[in-house]
C-alpha cells in the first residue's frame, strides 16, 4: 500500500538526516571555529528541529508491516523482513571500513598507515560497535531489525501488548541512560542507548499498534498532538541545558519525541494525497539506499569542501550533499551488482 503523503514523508527525513549528520555551523576538525558567534545556537536548534526523523521512519516500519504479521506466522515474517536489512547492514559495514575517507592520504602515504586512525574512530568503541557496524549512521538498521524481531517473537507468543511495555521500559531506561543521565545520574552510560532496541522498540510496536487499531487520525487533533510534543521537547531541552549543562544538540531522542512523531504520522495519513504526484514521491523507493550512501559523502564534503567560517557553505552543503548522494546513487544503480546495494531485496 503506498500513500503520497507517507512517501513524502519518508524522503523529508532523510534531508533531516543529512543535515544532521552534516552539522550546519559546527567543525568537528575545528570545534571551536565558530564559538565566538550566535552561529553554534542556530546550529544547535537546526540539529534539533531535525530529530523527528527517526522516530518517523520506526513508526512506518511497524505501521507497515503489522499486515503481515497478523496475516502468516509473525516471527518468521519478521525474519524474513530483517534478512535483506542483515546483508545490507553487513555489506555497508564492509565497504565503510575498506574505503578510505581520505584518499588522497592513502595514495600519498600508504593504504595501511592511511586507514589506521580511521579504523580506531570506526572500531575503536568495543561496547557499541556490535550494535553500529562499520559507520556510525549504520546503527538504524540493527536497531529497526532487532525491534522488529521483538515485535514478531510477542505476536508469536500471543502477547502484541507485551511488545509496548517492554518498549516502553527500555524507552524509560534509554532516557535514563542518555539525554537525562547528567541529571539523574551524575552521567550518561557507556552503552549509547540510542542503539539496539531501546529507542527503536517502542516506536516500531506503536506504529504496529496504530495499525491493529485502524487507526482514523484527524488533522487538527494530530497538529495539536505535534506540535505540543516539540513544545515538550523544546522544554525538556532547555531544562537539561539549564540544570545540568547537557548541550542542546546532544539530544538524539527526548520524552517529547513520543507525541512529536504520533502528531506528524498522523498528520501525514490524516491528509494521503499530499505530495501527490511531485518530485518527492518520486524519490521515495531510493531512501534506504540514500540513506546507507550519504555519509560516505558527509566524509568527504568535510574533508575536501571549503574550510573555514564560511556562512555560504554552511547553507549550501546540505543542497550540496543532497545532489552527490543522488548522483551517488544514480551511478550505483546502473550495474546490478552495485543496485542491490541500495535497496532490502
Amino acid at each position: 500500500m503506498r500513500i503520497s503523503s507517507i512517501e513524502c514523508g519518508r524522503v523529508v527525513p532523510i534531508l533531516a538526516v543529512m543535515t544532521i549528520h552534516l552539522s550546519p555551523f559546527s567543525n568537528p576538525f575545528d570545534p571551536a571555529l565558530w564559538d565566538d558567534t550566535p552561529y553554534p545556537l542556530v546550529g544547535a536548534i537546526i540539529n534539533q528541529l531535525c530529530r523527528f526523523a527517526v522516530p518517523l521512519f520506526f513508526l512506518c516500519a511497524g505501521y507497515f508491516l503489522q499486515p503481515a504479521l497478523a496475516a502468516g506466522h509473525p516471527l518468521t515474517v519478521a525474519l524474513r523482513y530483517c534478512r535483506p536489512l542483515l546483508g545490507l547492514w553487513l555489506v555497508w559495514s564492509l565497504l565503510y571500513l575498506l574505503v578510505p575517507f581520505n584518499p588522497l592520504a592513502a595514495v600519498s602515504e600508504g593504504y595501511l598507515p592511511a586507514m589506521a586512525g580511521q579504523w580506531q574512530m570506526q572500531l575503536g568503541d568495543h561496547l557499541n560497535v556490535w550494535w553500529v557496524g562499520g559507520m556510525i549512521h549504520l546503527w538504524f538498521l540493527p536497531a529497526l531489525m532487532v525491534a522488529v524481531l521483538i515485535l514478531g517473537l510477542c505476536q508469536q507468543a500471543g502477547l502484541p501488548r507485551l511488545v509496548l511495555l517492554l518498549g516502553a521500559l527500555l524507552y524509560g531506561l534509554a532516557l535514563l541512560g542518555g539525554s537525562y543521565g547528567p541529571l539523574l545520574l551524575g552521567g550518561e552510560w557507556a552503552l549509547l542507548t540510542r542503539n539496539g532496541p531501546f529507542f527503536s522498540l517502542l516506536f516500531v510496536a506503536l506504529g504496529a499498534e496504530l495499525r491493529l487499531r485502524a487507526w482514523q487520525p484527524d488533522t487538527r487533533r494530530c497538529t495539536l498532538l505535534m506540535v505540543a510534543g516539540m513544545g515538550l521537547y523544546a522544554l525538556e531541552g532547555a531544562g537539561l541545558l539549564h540544570f545540568a549543562a547537557v548541550p542542546l544538540n546532544r539530544h538524539d531522542f527526548l520524552l517529547g519525541s513520543l507525541p512529536w512523531a504520533l502528531g506528524l504520522f498522523g498528520l501525514l495519513l490524516a491528509n494521503p494525497a499530499w505530495g501527490r504526484g511531485s518530485w518527492l514521491e518520486r524519490q521515495a523507493p531510493k531512501v534506504l539506499g540514500l540513506y546507507c550512501l550519504h555519509m560516505m559523502l558527509v566524509v568527504w564534503l568535510m574533508i575536501f569542501g571549503p574550510q573555514g567560517k564560511l556562512v555560504w557553505w554552511e547553507l549550501l552543503k546540505v543542497p550540496a550533499l543532497l545532489a552527490l548522494t543522488l548522483l551517488g546513487y544514480r551511478l550505483l544503480a546502473t550495474n546490478r551488482f552495485s543496485g542491490w546495494l541500495l535497496r532490502a531485496r
